[in-house]
C-alpha cells in the first residue's frame, strides 16, 4: 500500500516539475529581457542564473538516461513497466527518457521499440539473437515460438514491431 502511494506521490511531484518547468520559461526569459534592457548587469546576472538552473535540469535528465541506458543494458529484453520497477521511478519519466533514447537510435546497437503506448527495449546480444532467428526465415509465430524462452517476447505484435523497427533502420540485413 505504502508503495503505490510513494509511485503516486513520485509521478505527482514529476507532473509538477514539467508543468513548471512549461509554464516558467518564456515568462522567465521575458522578465530577464525586460530587466536587460532596464539594468544591464542585474540583466545578465538573472540571465547566467537562469541559464544555470536549466542547465542543472540538463545534467540531470542526462545522467537519468545514462542510468536508464545502464539498468536495460544488462537484460536482452526489458519493458518500460519493468524499468519502472527496477529504478522505483513513475513509467512516464521512464516512457519520456526512452522515447528521448529512440529517436537517435539509427547507430546504436541496442533498440528500442514503441509498440502499444509502451516500449521495449533489446540490448546488443538480444538485436543479435533476434536477426539470427529472423535471417533463418521464420515467421513471426517461429519467431515468437524460438525467442520466447530466451526473451521475455509475449506475442507476435511484438516480434512484428521489432522486424518493422529493425527494417526502418536497415538492420535486418547486417
Amino acid at each position: 500500500m505504502s508503495r503505490r502511494k510513494d509511485d503516486s506521490v513520485l509521478k505527482s511531484l514529476s507532473k509538477v516539475i514539467d508543468i513548471l518547468k512549461k509554464i516558467l520559461f518564456y515568462p522567465i526569459f521575458v522578465i530577464i529581457i525586460i530587466v536587460f534592457i532596464f539594468n544591464q548587469l542585474i540583466g545578465l546576472v538573472l540571465a547566467g542564473i537562469f541559464f544555470f538552473a536549466y542547465f542543472i535540469s540538463y545534467l540531470i535528465t542526462l545522467s537519468s538516461k545514462r542510468k536508464i541506458l545502464g539498468l536495460m543494458q544488462e537484460y536482452l529484453f526489458v519493458s518500460d513497466t519493468e524499468i519502472s520497477e527496477k529504478l522505483n521511478r513513475p513509467v512516464e519519466d521512464i516512457r519520456r527518457a526512452l522515447s528521448s533514447l529512440s529517436k537517435n537510435q539509427r547507430k546504436k546497437r541496442w533498440l528500442i521499440v514503441f509498440l502499444s503506448k509502451r516500449y521495449i527495449f533489446l540490448n546488443e546480444n538480444g538485436v543479435e539473437i533476434f536477426k539470427q532467428v529472423h535471417n533463418q526465415g521464420y515467421n513471426e509465430k517461429k519467431i515468437l515460438e524460438t525467442l520466447k524462452p530466451k526473451m521475455k517476447i509475449r506475442s507476435r505484435a511484438e516480434v512484428k514491431a521489432i522486424q518493422i523497427t529493425l527494417a526502418n533502420y536497415n538492420r535486418l540485413d547486417n
